[in-house]
């Protein structure tokens, strides 16, 4: 019997490394966490606006039931969040969110180990799994006080998060494919940067984002951003400088 042919097929499954938001709960309280996902958006609309969410149940010390799922994802729709899955949840959760087609995965074999915690209760991470939202508006600009710059003398490994609240970040070695930067200020990276960078986090336009080797899975100003797929050829891997302007990402060439 003959193969059907790539060309001749409807589609091709493929595995991709690509990103995923998790909403790591600590509390049951739907009002406080629809406060907290309210501030967390306000910093960045746009680069959480349609982001498909896992939410982590792994943390969560109460029980909670099919219906209170329903409403969790009612508000995170409200915030314009995508709820596509769940995990480290118990088997009777499991079922209500295959009912609602939720996909469920497994939970994490080992803890994470984050540099810097970026947020209050509940904290919203970055996980490689899903693609990242498409643009829409602007975001406005929300300068934060400048504290003294953040330096990182060792690689930033993949699993880790390292933010550099209310100034600049400067890494000395590389960032690995599925690590995260974050700086209200400017990012400098003096080895190959991977993984994700986000400069300005609180709405800087005028921060930046400097590296020797560029190879990023996401590369993002002020909520607006860049992924790897959509990087040019020929500023990859070499020394660039990235900005804001206009409402998009110039990349410049520092050699």
């Amino acid at each position: 019997m003959m193969s059907v042919s790539e060309q001749d097929a409807a589609a091709a499954i493929k595995a991709r490394m690509v990103s995923l938001t998790v909403l790591e709960l600590f509390s049951t309280d739907l009002e406080e966490l629809d406060r907290q996902l309210l501030e967390k958006v306000a910093q960045a609309p746009k680069f959480f606006r349609n982001a498909p969410v896992m939410i982590d149940f792994g943390q969560l010390d109460q029980e909670v039931d099919g219906s209170w799922l329903e409403k969790a994802c009612e508000l995170l729709s409200a915030n314009n969040f995508v709820p596509v899955g769940i995990t480290g949840a118990k088997e009777s959760l499991e079922f209500a969110a295959r009912a609602r087609n939720i996909a469920v995965w497994p939970a994490a074999g080992t803890a994470r180990h984050d540099t810097v915690v970026e947020s209050p209760q509940p904290e919203i991470k970055e996980e490689p799994v899903q693609s990242p939202p498409a643009p829409q508006e602007a975001v406005t600009p929300q300068e934060a006080p400048h504290t003294e710059t953040l330096v990182i003398r060792q690689p930033v490994r993949s699993g880790q998060k390292v933010y550099a609240r209310g100034g600049d970040l400067i890494v000395l070695a590389s960032v690995s494919t599925g690590a995260e930067i974050m700086a209200d200020g400017h990012i400098h990276v003096y080895g190959t940067l991977r993984g994700r960078a986000l400069a300005g986090a609180r709405g800087k336009e005028s921060a930046r984002v400097f590296c020797n080797d560029l190879q990023a899975d996401l590369v993002s100003i002020a909520g607006v951003y860049i992924i790897n797929d959509d990087l040019p050829s020929d500023m990859r891997k070499t020394a660039v400088q990235i900005y804001l302007q206009e409402d998009q990402l110039k990349i410049e060439s520092l050699r």
